[in-house]
């Protein structure tokens, strides 16, 4: 038994400097209650082939990529991208997932990243899908606290002249208590869905008002019970 996504559109990076020197690889990452299941995947195809697999960490056969069409689109698609050395494009896939085992929730995410030596990089919006019905978030909250749910952090800096850098951690908690996502042996589901809902999140940073003062947010894995750093 699998599961089959016929149009599946994934954006890239396409390189204006050389027109051929960028890889791009296309990341899949597929989130079970068993397991959290990582490839790579080479970019170089033309319509109708199978993308060739890198690397797979499941347990199980690896998603199946057929490329089905490809073009550029507007750079608006691609938040981010240096559109002085990229474009912003897309590939089009018929996405084959075996799920004959996994239960609910599962979800496959699809990103990618492409690489221009000695000018820049770029990571695409991640495209996500699933078989398994809609996780209600209401009882979901992020904090600044793993033991309650906290909105608000002071933080009480002594300038010394120099940088001063602090990390600050958030969390994921669900009906008031921590969603730990590294948690495989609950016998309700409790990580996996806490995993499922993680990799669903968006960050975004707005800084501060202050030039002299920068926001760096750093995503952890869904198996980890922290959501990201701040530093």
């Amino acid at each position: 038994m699998s599961a089959s996504f016929d149009s599946v559109r994934v954006y890239y990076a396409m390189d204006k400097v050389t027109g051929a020197v960028a890889s791009s690889v296309f990341n899949v990452t597929v989130i079970t209650p068993k397991e959290v299941a990582y490839g790579k995947y080479d970019s170089f195809a033309y319509k109708g082939d199978t993308l060739r697999v890198i690397s797979w960490s499941g347990s199980g056969s690896a998603p199946t990529l057929v490329l089905t069409d490809f073009d550029t689109i507007n750079n608006s698609n691609c938040p981010g991208i240096d559109t002085k050395i990229f474009r912003c494009a897309y590939m089009t896939f018929k996405i084959t997932v075996a799920s004959d085992d996994y239960g609910c929730p599962w979800i496959a995410s699809f990103y990618s990243y492409t690489d221009l030596p000695g000018f820049g990089s770029y990571t695409a919006p991640t495209v996500h899908n699933t078989i398994c019905p809609t996780i209600p978030v209401a009882s979901y909250d992020i904090s600044w606290s793993e033991n309650y749910v906290s909105h608000n952090k002071a933080l009480r800096i002594q300038s010394t002249g120099s940088t001063v850098t602090t990390t600050l951690s958030t969390y994921l908690m669900e009906g008031g208590r921590l969603c730990d996502g590294s948690n495989f042996s609950d016998n309700d589901g409790r990580g996996a869905y806490c995993r499922a809902v993680s990799e669903l999140l968006t960050f975004t940073s707005y800084g501060c008002d202050k030039s002299t003062v920068t926001v760096t947010p750093t995503r952890h894995p869904v198996t980890d019970k922290v959501l990201h750093d701040i530093v």
